[in-house]
């Protein structure tokens, strides 16, 4: 079972650090080095990529807390409130990617920039928070002993 448990903590660490390097470094750098059109068309190319790897690692990360939680071996608590983090990380990811990424994009490319501005904002947010949910689930790991059941 420390195996289904490194592999999710892996799995949500590196979304995590994904997501701060994109939206930390990566999305800003190309904003000031290249113009506004340019930089546009490359954010809008790589974010279907972004988030098909944020639900590629949130998907792994669940699937490893449901099957930690099934065998029992190291509790259920943990795993079930893990389990539910990735669930709540996997939501944010797919209703930003299916609903507020298009908008974002057709707003953007129509220059409506007040539509922009608050699509945009919404982004964020889902961002944030899904960043939060990554930031709890590894809390939840790093300050929980594994339990010392079946030793």
């Amino acid at each position: 079972m420390r195996v289904l448990r490194a592999l999710a903590v892996i799995s949500v660490a590196g979304w995590l650090g994904m997501m701060a390097f994109v939206a930390l470094t990566g999305v800003p750098l190309m904003v000031r080095a290249m113009d506004r059109v340019t930089a546009g068309q490359v954010v809008l190319a790589v974010l279907p990529s972004y988030y098909t790897w944020g639900a590629v690692l949130c998907v792994a990360a669940l699937v490893a807390c449901v099957l930690q939680a099934a065998s029992g071996r190291e509790g259920r608590l943990r795993p079930l409130v893990g389990g539910a983090l990735c669930g709540v990380m996997l939501d944010l990811l797919l209703w930003a990617s299916t609903f507020v990424v298009p908008r974002v994009a057709s707003t953007w490319r129509a220059h409506d920039n007040t539509a922009f501005a608050l699509s945009h904002r919404a982004l964020v947010r889902l961002n944030v928070a899904t960043m939060a949910a990554a930031a709890a689930f590894l809390c939840l790991e790093m300050f929980t002993l594994p339990s010392r059941r079946g030793r």
